[in-house]
């Protein structure tokens, strides 16, 4: 039970802000992946999972244990221990067994052997990846959470028992597949998370499975379109050995297996046997041989069948084309999910999907403008949409050229290994044990103000829970919630949220008698908006804060609202009864979305950062963003844009008319002292514009008037310090990144310099480093030693080792934030010599 604290000011560690908005420190992090197929074997599954561990090793410690190379590779072990691309692979001493003693007993082999290797602490980490190749790997991920706790994640390629089922290797009623689906829901059910490719495969699980919805998470597969990208088939050495410049291509790359439809591609060839059309074949599978055989017995001669190929090969391998074939077999969308479509995809030619008629797939191409997709058995149909491209060079290059925009868009490593960090993060973060961080105090309430835009005063703030963890530092909700909600801890957890919220108000109120009128914001989980007991609750929290409904807002989203309107609709009543203001928030991401602010009672409305952040380059979004103000202003509602961050934004919502914003423009989300040093400075504050002109001089010698320069990537930060400083009588220029610092430091010569240490990109030591620098005149190659002005290191960082560093970057002074603005002032005067 989280305890509700009273009147007792929320402990604040100083050197928090030095997370800003990263999420959480991942250093600590060891992430172990148990997969037998793993580089320099072919499999496209072992690929992947290199490739993933290499992106992956760039944030987090990686190891990997894996098999000795036996698909489709012939060349002697790989070495049993090694470092490769920063990733640590560890390989099993049974080697080659596959071809030897088959396919199962091999993978049973390497699953006895994994067990034995994650019997070390050591090679466990704080979570284990199971690739489920072979499919019953994962079993052990359980086995060893009931014997060690361990922390474990399923990354499910292929869905087994029921690719057996389906191939009729085994019968649905079978004792043995009734017993591999019992041990599947206990694996999965003790799982931290499950990775699928597609949503069908996600909809198999739920259907057998449905408390596992909010558990599995959609990864898509990825290709690198740096790496495989156009490549015109005159320049091609692959399409040149194979004597394939000159014929139109049709390619069909990976493994030819039960689950993919090759009677459709090879029926399309026999169609086009007479016309100068040629179908290349690459890889392996136990179709292979079949599709030979049936080639040889059509007498086709347009046919060429060619090895798998080494990994390096494929840039050229599959852009030595025309058109790519992907293909999934009747029955199996959802058990399976072709990989090499994405690479397919980026190669710069356009697509022909054989699959069913409700395959994920054919979303992708659609979305992708890059092909078509054609039902098993319609090989008129793919042979129709061949001669269609053979014909129209043009929309071919159109199809391919829009296929890699949509892989570099979507689909790069970059983007898929975030996602997946994501989810592994927030798996560690729930074995972290969350009843364990509420019993110690570990939670935070951050503060973001909300500006009007209209005065530049600000008109109340937004609470938001923030986890100080002991090891890996400041900690953001999107890591954590889930796991709160599968906890059931996240109705708790909110009125913490909401009575933390409300004290601090109420402590500002007794303070700052002149700051009554702000507004705090809070925000209420579906689980709590729907809690039958929510009202009386509110009650309490407001009754022992001795606060007014109207000083609350409390936001819920539209999905909580559309769980249940008749019963939403009752509890937005009773709150408004309270006078307390009702806000729907993430408002907006479609036109959909108006007919609910008619709907439901509601007093105001946040409109989602996701779409301020196209409004100056969505016309769309724009436009829809006006509709919103304009119904909003005639019911007499009140407009918050969310997510800020640019002065363009800012311009384009004032001209639209919206009253309120917050984002990182004016300031990040932050500890209460420093929302009170905020609230405090600003009180009259004149309308929020763009840095101040620049001086017109340009020399020191020239200046009545001591001339600062103030770097810091908060707006809200800057504002203030703008503030102090012209107290002094000081002129001032500002720069919002090291980069613009040191320009304006170099054009303008300050007096002063007051520079934030921690900013993104180039932080405060970088910058002052290069502000000291030697100046290099234009004329000589010679450098030329310069008076540098004073710099004044704002930060939150107070530990002695960052005070050596500042000093030793060649700052004069230091200074830590909260600012305190005598001390400031003090310190301001005796750098300017004043």
């Amino acid at each position: 039970m989280i305890r509700l604290s009273k009147f007792s000011l929320p402990k604040i560690n100083p050197s928090t802000d030095q997370a800003k908005d990263t999420t959480l420190l991942s250093d600590a992090i060891s992430l172990s992946i148990v997969t037998q197929f793993y580089p320099p074997d072919f499999a496209a599954t072992g690929q992947f999972v290199e490739e993933l561990a290499m992106r992956l090793s760039e944030r987090i410690q990686v190891q990997v244990f894996t098999g000795q190379p036996g698909y489709a590779y012939q060349t002697a072990d790989a070495p049993a221990v090694e470092i490769k691309h920063g990733v640590q692979v560890r390989r099993s001493r049974i080697t080659h067994t596959r071809k030897r003693i088959g396919r199962t007993l091999s993978s049973l082999l390497f699953c006895v052997r994994s067990a034995w290797h994650l019997l070390k602490r050591e090679h466990r980490g704080d979570i284990v990846l199971f690739v489920s190749e072979p499919p019953y790997l994962q079993t052990l991920g359980y086995i060893a959470n009931r014997l060690f706790n361990l922390t474990y994640a399923c990354l499910v390629y292929d869905l087994y028992p029921d690719v057996a089922v389906e191939l009729g290797i085994v019968s649905q009623n079978h004792w043995l597949v009734r017993f591999w689906n019992a041990v599947n829901k206990h694996v999965w059910r003790r799982a931290a998370s499950i990775i699928v490719p597609s949503d069908t495969m996600k909809e198999r699980i739920v259907a057998r499975v449905p408390e596992l919805a909010d558990k599995i998470t959609i990864i898509h597969n990825w290709a690198d379109p740096t790496w495989i990208k156009p490549l015109a088939k005159q320049n091609n050495t692959f399409a040149q050995t194979h004597n394939l410049v000159e014929k139109f291509t049709m390619l069909y790359s990976g493994n030819m297996g039960r689950c993919h439809d090759m009677n459709t591609i090879l029926e399309a060839a026999r169609e086009l046997k007479n016309e100068p059309a040629q179908f290349v074949f690459i890889g392996g599978g136990p179709k292979r041989e079949e599709c030979i055989k049936t080639v040889q017995g059509w007498g086709l001669t347009n046919c060429l069948f060619l090895p798998y190929q080494d990994k390096s090969a494929l840039p050229e391998s599959l852009t030595a084309c025309d058109l790519s074939l992907v293909s999934i077999d009747v029955g199996m969308e959802g058990l399976v999910a072709p990989s090499k479509f994405y690479s397919a995809v980026s190669s710069g030619n356009p697509v022909a999907v054989i699959c069913e008629p409700h395959s994920y797939l054919r979303q992708l191409v659609s979305e992708a403008k890059c092909g078509a997709a054609f039902n098993n058995g319609d090989s008129k149909g793919l042979a129709g949409f061949i001669r269609y491209l053979m014909k129209d060079g043009q929309i071919k290059g159109q199809m391919g050229s829009a296929g890699h925009r949509y892989i570099a868009s979507n689909f790069t490593p970059e983007l898929i290994s975030q996602q997946y960090f994501k989810v592994l993060q927030r798996a560690v973060l729930q074995d972290a044990d969350l009843k364990r961080a509420i019993a110690r105090e570990e939670f935070r309430v951050y503060y973001q103000p909300v500006i009007s835009l209209v005065t530049g005063n600000i008109t109340g703030f937004e609470a938001l829970i923030r986890w100080q963890h002991p090891e890996r530092g400041l900690v953001y909700p999107g890591e954590f919630l889930g796991a709160a909600r599968e906890s059931g801890l996240i109705v708790p957890m909110g009125l913490w949220v909401l009575n933390e919220a409300c004290r601090q108000l109420r402590y500002w109120q007794i303070e700052f008698p002149q700051h009554t009128a702000l507004r705090m914001s809070v925000n209420l989980s579906t689980e709590q908006f729907l809690q039958p007991d929510l009202i009386p609750h509110i009650d309490r929290i407001l009754d022992s804060n001795e606060l007014d409904g109207s000083c609350l807002s409390l936001e819920m989203s539209e999905k909580s609202l559309m769980a249940d309107p008749a019963a939403a609709t009752g509890i937005l009543l009773q709150l408004q009864s309270r006078r307390i203001s009702v806000c729907l928030d993430g408002f907006g991401m479609d036109y959909a979305s108006l007919k609910n602010l008619h709907r439901f009672p509601v007093n105001a409305l946040d409109i989602d950062r996701t779409l301020i952040n196209q409004i100056n380059h969505d016309p769309e979004a724009l436009k829809l963003i006006k509709t919103i103000a304009m119904l909003a202003h005639e019911l007499d509602i009140r407009v918050t844009a969310e997510g800020i961050e640019t002065d363009a934004q800012l311009q384009q919502l004032k001209a639209i008319g919206v009253q309120y914003g917050q984002g990182y423009l004016f300031s990040r989300a932050v500890e209460p002292a420093l929302a009170q040093t905020l609230m405090l400075h600003l009180k009259d504050a004149e309308p929020m514009l763009p840095s101040a002109p620049l001086p017109t001089t340009s020399t020191t010698n020239q200046r009545d008037l001591p001339l600062v320069l103030i770097v810091d990537d908060e707006r809200m930060m800057r504002s203030l310090l703008r503030r102090a400083v012209e107290k002094e009588g000081c002129q001032i220029i500002e720069a919002e990144n090291g980069q613009q610092a040191i320009a304006l430091y170099h054009s303008y010569q300050p007096d002063l310099v007051l520079l934030d240490a921690m900013m993104p990109e180039m932080n405060g030591f970088e910058c002052c480093a290069q502000l000291r620098q030697a100046t290099r005149t234009p004329q000589f190659s010679t450098s030329i030693a310069v008076e540098h002005a004073p710099v004044l290191m704002i930060t939150t960082l107070e530990d002695a080792d960052s005070v050596d560093r500042a000093f030793a970057a060649g700052a004069t002074d230091y200074i830590t934030k909260p600012v305190n603005w005598a001390l400031f002032r003090q310190r301001l005067q005796r750098l300017l010599g004043s």
